[in-house]
């Protein structure tokens, strides 16, 4: 189970996020108790923290971000956490960043070097970002009456900041690794979220393509559906870990990236002819 930022419906009293007519353009999280949490960002993302830590969990590495950073963020799943001081809280900024933002400052970046699979870009933030980031802060305080013009404007000039402080190669490797629509890109991306709970439109936004296109771009890459061979290859790990290992089927179905325990069961028997239970009885009798 995980957060959606920005969410796709926001209530109207939630007054974290800064949202306009049909877009979401800010999250501002304040946070008094540590805590850890899977997050999927469902649009590129700028970090900047206001005041603590905050901590991203990578398979081989946390990385801790303070107030003197900027991260961009590709859109993704990412396990997030806190670093909070006794009698402080922590406080920081998620600005969205959707496929037009970046599309509408590449051309005026370098020509971008071969793409790399890293999900984020960590920076310096130097005076002129932490002045954006003071002013953005204001916001939220404040409310905009009209947001829409005014927050357009700003998600491009965070991008321009950052060119204008040396960055102008990193801006342009991350926008052109953010806007991929490459086969291998593809790959990556379904197999790096494999057994996640995440559905085929998910994987379709996350691979910059519309659901048809995906679905059509999967079946030339696969020659499988996409629903089918994600269902194939994780009935087929979680088979795996029901023969070697003594996790509960629930445990397992959720590892597996199936939400739903009894949907799990249902297809995994009629893939392989019995259920789960079954298959961990009759492995305790041979």
């Amino acid at each position: 189970m995980f957060f959606r930022f920005p969410p796709d419906i926001v209530p109207s009293q939630d007054a974290s996020f800064l949202t306009g007519k049909t877009e979401t353009f800010a999250k501002l999280k304040i946070e008094s108790k540590a805590g850890k949490r899977t997050v999927f960002l469902t649009e590129h993302t700028i970090l900047l923290v206001v005041q603590g830590i905050k901590l991203l969990h990578f398979s081989n590495h946390t990385l801790q971000v303070g107030p003197g950073q900027v991260v961009l963020l590709r859109k993704g799943i990412y396990v997030m956490a806190e670093y909070i001081e006794e009698g402080l809280s922590f406080e920081a900024l998620l600005l969205f960043l959707p496929g037009k933002v970046l599309q509408s400052v590449r051309v005026l970046t370098p020509r971008p070097r071969p793409l790399a699979e890293a999900s984020c870009l960590v920076l310096t933030a130097d005076d002129l970002v932490q002045g954006f980031k003071t002013q953005l802060r204001l916001y939220f305080d404040k409310p905009l009456l009209e947001p829409n013009h005014l927050m357009a404007v700003k998600q491009q000039e965070i991008l321009l900041l950052l060119n204008a402080a040396g960055y102008q190669q990193q801006v342009a490797d991350f926008v052109a690794a953010a806007l991929s629509t490459e086969p291998a890109d593809l790959d990556f991306i379904v197999r790096t979220y494999l057994l996640q709970p995440v559905t085929v439109a998910d994987l379709a936004q996350l691979c910059n393509r519309s659901l048809a296109s995906f679905k059509r771009d999967f079946q030339r890459l696969y020659q499988c559906p996409p629903r089918q061979w994600l269902n194939q290859q994780r009935l087929a790990h979680a088979r795996l870990l029901l023969q070697n290992g003594d996790k509960r089927v629930a445990e397992v179905a959720q590892e597996c990236g199936f939400e739903n325990t009894s949907h799990f069961i249902r297809i995994f028997k009629k893939a392989y002819g019995h259920t789960p239970h079954a298959l961990r009885t009759k492995m305790t009798i041979d």
